[in-house]
């Protein structure tokens, strides 16, 4: 019985983190694609949309750089990506026809607003990080390209930044 009690103590140490990060990561990653289908199917307006997808994505890169393994790391984002493409290509198209649409003192105006984002500090300090560690992987590096370079072009140019 004894030495039972050991062998199940030594199976749960080396298997509990590995299942509990799993579970974790599984969680994250749902909790994610809710939230992204949820925002893609709304009616809110396009502002609200983008705002709420960069939240995510900063919520995400911030889990995904706990990674200390490139590898389970380049799973988790390649699951993100996935399961989520579609809902975040629909935001982020309906937000480049939402900005296309704007005259130019509404576009001062959204870069006054983007500034005062509060996911644009993490999304500045992030992006670089998460595009140093996945650079080999072009689909997160795009993406994440894609995101940013819009936010900092619009606010940059409409400020002067």
């Amino acid at each position: 019985m004894h030495r039972t009690a050991i062998l199940f103590a030594l199976t749960a140490l080396f298997l509990f983190p590995t299942g509990c990060a799993s579970w974790q990561q599984t969680r994250w990653l749902n909790d994610h694609q809710q939230e992204l289908q949820k925002l893609a199917s709304s009616t809110l307006p396009a502002e609200q949309k983008l705002d709420g997808l960069l939240a995510d994505y900063v919520q995400f890169m911030q889990e995904d750089l706990k990674f200390v393994n490139p590898v389970k790391g380049v799973k988790f984002v390649k699951k993100y990506h996935d399961q989520n493409e579609a809902a975040m290509e629909k935001i982020l198209r309906e937000s480049e026809q939402w900005q296309n649409k704007l005259n130019t003192l509404d576009k001062v105006s959204l870069g006054v607003r983007i500034v005062q984002k509060p996911y644009l500090k993490a999304l500045v300090d992030l992006a670089p990080k998460f595009k140093q560690k996945y650079r080999q992987y072009a689909f997160a590096v795009k993406f994440v390209s894609r995101v940013t370079g819009g936010l900092t072009h619009l606010a940059g140019k409409e400020l002067g930044i």
